[in-house]
């Protein structure tokens, strides 16, 4: 190779370093923006203990659920379910627990409740349901079997805690729902007398129908008199003041 052909390749060999350690310079003096510092971090992972992740099912309430009541069943192998099988433990916080595992503020604890089967022996949950709350027996009857097969806490959702307007409650891994029912109305009205005056018609009343007391007519005629001669003497007593 010729000295002046190696000198020149010598020198575009410099010039590439040259540039390639300015870049390097330039990049480390210009400040990293907070969205390259994000990019540069690696993603979190979610802890499992305190994310519960939602299942693919939802509960659809609206106005005309406002009386109805929703039964949800609890599945104890869901770890995050585990404050929910020992009632007790909660200390009366049991609704301020549900309101928040289904996303809810804590002032709708008042329309959760979670019963535990334990404590209705004798009564199960079907007859708790019906006699304790007044639900349709008729509805809770369909499902009796399924109701009465739970042995894990059940959680009860009143349909009045959506208010006036459509919502929509995605459920928990871990709860799934049974059934929704409604409340037996008893209708209001006047049932028939069962007495035997009250059926039939009536016989007509003989004699003349009593009518008002009256004053025989030569009374009337004195008591006419009488008031004009009294009305005739004070207007003689006016006229003799004047």
């Amino acid at each position: 190779m010729k000295r002046g052909t190696r000198s020149r390749c010598i020198g575009f060999e410099w010039i590439e370093d040259a540039r390639e350690v300015f870049a390097q310079t330039e990049k480390l003096r210009s400040p990293k923006t907070a969205q390259d510092t994000l990019n540069e971090r690696p993603a979190m992972p979610a802890d499992p203990e305190t994310t519960i992740p939602a299942s693919a099912e939802v509960l659809s309430l609206g106005p005309t659920d406002r009386d109805a009541v929703f039964v949800l069943a609890v599945d104890p192998e869901v770890p995050q379910m585990a404050p929910l099988l020992a009632p007790k433990r909660l200390n009366g916080q049991a609704g301020r627990t549900l309101a928040g595992l289904l996303g809810l503020s804590p002032e709708a604890d008042g329309e959760l409740e979670l019963v535990n089967p334990e404590d209705l022996e004798g009564v199960g949950l079907a007859g708790y349901l019906v006699e304790g709350l007044g639900l349709d027996a008729a509805a809770v009857a369909g499902d009796r079997q399924r109701l009465e097969a739970l042995t894990a806490p059940a959680v009860l959702v009143r349909g009045r805690i959506a208010g006036l307007e459509e919502r929509v409650l995605p459920l928990p891994r871990g709860l799934s729902l049974i059934g929704r029912y409604g409340t037996t109305y008893t209708p209001i009205g006047l049932a028939p007398l069962s007495a035997r005056a009250a059926s039939g018609v009536l016989p007509p009343i003989p004699g003349a129908l009593p009518t008002g007391w009256r004053l025989p007519r030569a009374w009337q005629v004195a008591l006419f008199i009488f008031g004009m001669a009294l009305l005739g003497a004070l207007f003689w007593l006016a006229l003799a003041q004047l």
